[in-house]
């Protein structure tokens, strides 16, 4: 007998997905928009209406320090809203992926077959001529004109899918391809044919797994889709209560004052430029790796700290919050460069059960959403941490004066400043707020 929830499924793919393994925790999520876009659009598709698209397990990223936590193989809930995500496109946790896979009673359990699993490399020469073009091939593997790791399929490189252990795969691809996550389609239904042999297997189970896919470009980066997706990408609620907790006691904030907009369905929100904040100014300051990476543009402690102060007096506030990966010793140093007249709040878990519960990304998530709800916001140059609250205040309703700011390296000098991407709406929300 087969189960009335699969019975409608007939001839379903399901896509996963992995990420290169040096790549952080918000690149990912940009990626996770260019693949939900796809897989929206594809599903259109007769061959593909019943495609789903497999969010792969978090590995250990390499931003993630602190030791005595679990921080392998951890699911997209642990971080983000599923319901919210599903109502933009067909998505599964990686352990809703297996248990569903069972259900079509495969032969030897509980392993999952992957038919085919495509390695996606960058192209050496990308223009022709001076034109960027879509395309894709099969490398046939040349040790001496192809990196060893790039179609080393014991590799871990372009992601650590494969390393869980109840997937076993058929043929591994090694691809270059350059072009937009549309370009998939094509790649997928040349793999389908290969794997059918005629009208018996057709409409069988398939499940493909695309790596390193921040190779994939977005097929329309910035407009209504990709905001749509973007929208859909709300955080899972625990989170979201541990910083509305955190404002109230530590920022004497509540979500009422700030006058954003915060609808229980992200489909229910609209335009909207008006939003006050709480009264405090949000900093993100990069330290880290950017310090050596990007010496030109990032300041220096007393530089940042300069900024916040001129900021805070611009603004007529006292309170910054800083979100940062910095040390305890350079936070010491901020601290004592603004003690004296203007109050430093900076997130800790309050406790060791906390901290096991949020984890490092959760912590980061959390300094994300209290950014997002401040008065004024100032990020770092080139930081896709500081794009992702971009991206959030754009949501919530703030004035693009309040959010699109950036650290200068230096107060008064010539200063670098972050693209400013505001958010699309479709023409129906337009409509709907007249």
């Amino acid at each position: 007998t087969c189960p009335t929830t699969i019975r409608k499924l007939p001839g379903t793919v399901y896509i996963l997905y992995d990420v290169n393994i040096s790549e952080g925790f918000n690149l990912r999520r940009d990626v996770y928009i260019r693949m939900a876009v796809f897989i929206r659009r594809l599903r259109r598709r007769k061959r593909f209406r019943n495609v789903r698209l497999v969010l792969p397990p978090w590995p250990r990223l390499y931003h993630w320090h602190s030791m005595g936590l679990q921080q392998r193989d951890l699911m997209w809930r642990h971080f983000f809203d599923l319901a919210s995500l599903r109502r933009y496109a067909p998505v599964l946790d990686f352990d809703e992926f297996l248990q569903e896979y069972r259900m079509f009673g495969m032969p030897a359990p509980p392993y999952v077959h992957v038919s085919q699993v495509f390695r996606l490399t960058h192209y050496e020469i990308m223009m022709e001529q001076g034109v960027f073009r879509d395309k894709y091939e099969r490398i046939t593997v040349d040790p001496s004109s192809v990196r060893p790791e790039a179609c080393n399929e014991h590799s871990i490189s372009g992601g650590a899918l494969l390393q869980q252990h109840l997937l076993r795969y058929g043929r591994y691809n090694c691809m270059r391809f350059q072009g937009s996550a549309g370009l998939l389609e094509h790649l997928l239904r040349q793999a389908l044919d290969e794997d059918t042999a005629g009208e018996d297997d057709q409409h069988d189970l398939r499940v493909y797994a695309v790596l390193s896919a921040e190779t994939v470009l977005h097929d329309s980066w910035g407009d209504e889709h990709f905001w749509l997706a973007r929208r859909s990408m709300r955080f899972a609620r625990s989170l979201e209560q541990v910083a509305v907790d955190f404002m109230h006691t530590a920022l004497q904030t509540t979500v009422a004052e700030t006058g954003v907009q915060r609808p229980a369905l992200w489909e229910l929100e609209r335009p909207k430029r008006d939003a006050r904040g709480g009264n405090f100014l949000c900093a993100h300051l990069r330290r880290g790796d950017f310090v050596r990476s990007r010496e030109t543009t990032t300041p220096t402690l007393k530089s940042a700290a300069q900024q916040i102060k001129q900021l805070l007096r611009l603004y007529n506030m006292t309170t910054v919050f800083l979100s940062t990966d910095a040390t305890p010793y350079e936070l010491l140093e901020l601290k004592e460069e603004l003690f004296y007249r203007f109050r430093f709040v900076h997130f800790t878990p309050e406790s060791n059960a906390q901290r096991q519960l949020l984890k490092d990304g959760g912590v980061a998530i959390v300094d994300q959403i209290i950014c997002s709800y401040a008065r004024h916001f100032v990020g770092t140059y080139e930081s896709t941490f500081t794009y992702r609250i971009y991206e959030e205040r754009e949501i919530l309703g703030f004035s693009k004066s309040t959010t699109f700011n950036t650290f200068c390296k230096a107060l008064g000098g010539s200063c670098a400043r972050n693209a400013v991407w505001p958010i699309v709406w479709s023409e129906d929300d337009d409509m709907d707020n007249q």
